[in-house]
């Protein structure tokens, strides 16, 4: 593993460690890069388990400092994780085009109108909604790639014939569009039921581009044993696993 590309700390509200400890750490484990893709704060603060919209100044400053303090010896790439949520897009430009966060990812975790949490889906249509929400937020080329796909799986449990059209819609549209998806060591560290086995033996239909990434919300989550068995399973079955990503302008 020489980068990885989907990192939290104390700064999500639901993960730990300064953001010191994980540069650090991925110098200890030899990384070239490291994003830092704190889940991005949202206009109105409609969710406490994330940074705050007025917190974000204190992190801006403390990131950017931890860049040009590392610069040579680390990438350190500024990102933030993001839902498909059509009133927040602008917001989203924001960040980009005037704080240089180059990375956004799109993870998916609760539905486009705020109601459904994807952690926890128990219905075909529930199911049918995350597709439609997840491409509808790929076909607004501003994310840089799919992370946890099958993230509904940690709920949904069985991976039935909803679950399959539900990823083969979302995969189509990944090979269409070329946008990279993830493997996801967090949800496999913590046995979430993701990444499933049988949804990424459904993905060698499609000619897609991998990512495996720590997902890491703890220190030492990020070089935990499950990045590798992430790596292991894409390798097994013949998937595309690339490394580094290339990052936009």
């Amino acid at each position: 593993m020489t980068a990885n590309y989907h990192t939290h700390s104390r700064w999500c509200h639901h993960g730990t460690g300064e953001l010191e400890e994980y540069i650090l750490r991925a110098l200890e484990g030899g990384l070239q890069e490291l994003a830092i893709t704190e889940h991005v704060p949202l206009l109105g603060d409609p969710d406490p388990r994330r940074m705050q919209y007025d917190e974000f100044p204190a992190f801006n400053e403390e990131l950017d400092r931890l860049v040009e303090q590392y610069r040579g010896k680390l990438r350190i790439i500024k990102g933030f994780e993001c839902e498909y949520y059509p009133e927040m897009l602008d917001s989203y430009r924001k960040f980009r085009e005037e704080y240089g966060y180059r990375l956004l990812i799109l993870g998916q975790h609760r539905s486009s109108d705020h109601v459904w949490d994807n952690f926890a889906l128990t219905q075909p249509g529930q199911l049918a909604r995350y597709a439609d929400d997840v491409c509808a937020g790929l076909r607004t080329g501003m994310f840089d790639f799919l992370a946890h796909p099958d993230v509904f799986m940690a709920g949904y449990k069985v991976y039935d014939r909803y679950a399959k059209s539900a990823m083969a819609q979302i995969f189509a549209l990944c090979q269409e569009l070329d946008i990279p998806v993830e493997l996801n060591a967090n949800g496999q560290h913590y046995k979430r039921n993701y990444p499933c086995p049988p949804v990424w033996e459904d993905a060698r239909a499609y000619r897609l581009r991998c990512l495996v990434n720590s997902d890491a919300h703890t220190v030492d989550d990020l070089l935990c044993p499950s990045v590798e068995e992430c790596a292991a399973l894409a390798d097994s079955l013949g998937l595309c696993r690339i490394s580094p990503l290339a990052i936009r302008p």
